[in-house]
């Protein structure tokens, strides 16, 4: 049994969803009544709960609930579980009018706005999601994956700047994760702003000095620049070209993501390293 317990707890710690470990594991607990001797018990319950909506065992996840209901009977927590379950069985409008309910008892309720905002994205409501999700940041404003989220969301509907300032803020929260600069720098080359989208694609690689995406931004970067030419001093403003480097630094920086895009390449498929080194020589 101690195994069994020791496993679903680490689980729990690294927050993964791996349903059918957890209900495995948890099989002969539930069996033999010995989840009762648990300390902690209550979490390992609501743990097997989550696992059998993921997994469909909506028996058994009612089960559960009734045994948790018992136990913490005004829960806020315990409510959004029911909540859970009436999404599960396919009735989404009994889930989000217990989710706003809750929101109007506490807005700050964290764990019914989260559940309101994946149930309105489920139905495909996303600026309702959106709206949702700019009110729970007004209070939680530290939570960078609900910044990703609401950013994810913008990209739907082509709000570049606002998802910009989404993936900024989650920046400022994760400074030394190349994947969010890279996330913005992306975005800063779809709006057209080159100057910015360089330092980010330079910033990735010098965060994970093999990045491919980064190199291959570098080089498509630093090649748009050089292709503009001399433009009048509003259009390097409006390009975010105000203080870009200068043509003999953008030469070398291109060459130095061809020559970093090869190496990486040579140890790829053959048809991988040809199709790489036909886009390079374009």
């Amino acid at each position: 049994m101690s195994s069994a317990v020791e496993l679903l707890s680490d689980i729990r710690q690294s927050s993964e969803r791996r349903p059918f470990e957890v209900l495995k594991l948890a099989e002969p607990l539930l069996n033999t009544g010995k989840i009762s001797r648990v300390d902690d018990v209550w979490l390992v319950y609501e743990q097997v709960f989550t696992a059998a909506i993921d997994e469909g065992q909506i028996e058994l996840a009612k089960t559960i609930l009734t045994i948790l209901h018992k136990r913490f009977n005004d829960s806020q927590r315990v409510r959004r579980l029911y909540g859970m379950v009436n999404e599960a069985v396919g009735h989404p409008s009994e889930a989000k009018q217990l989710y706003k309910q809750m929101l109007d008892a506490d807005e700050t309720n964290v764990l019914a706005s989260k559940r309101l905002v994946a149930l309105l994205k489920a139905e495909g409501h996303t600026k309702e999601a959106i709206a949702q999700l700019v009110t729970y940041l007004d209070t939680h404003a530290n939570d960078f994956e609900a910044w990703l989220e609401l950013g994810s969301l913008y990209l739907r509907h082509h709000l570049y700047p606002q998802a910009a300032f989404c993936v900024e803020e989650v920046i400022l929260q994760q400074p030394a994760n190349h994947y969010f600069h890279l996330c913005y720098a992306e975005i800063c080359y779809t709006m057209g702003n080159l100057g910015t989208a360089l330092k980010e694609y330079l910033r990735v690689v010098e965060l994970s000095t093999d990045n491919v995406r980064g190199f291959y931004g570098v080089k498509l970067v630093a090649d748009r620049i050089l292709e503009l030419g001399n433009l009048s001093k509003k259009e390097r403003q409006d390009a975010g070209l105000g203080d870009a480097p200068q043509t003999a630094t953008l030469q070398r920086l291109s060459q130095l993501a061809t020559e970093r895009l090869v190496h990486a390449y040579n140890s790829a498929g053959e048809t991988s390293r040809k199709t790489a080194e036909a886009w390079l020589k374009d």
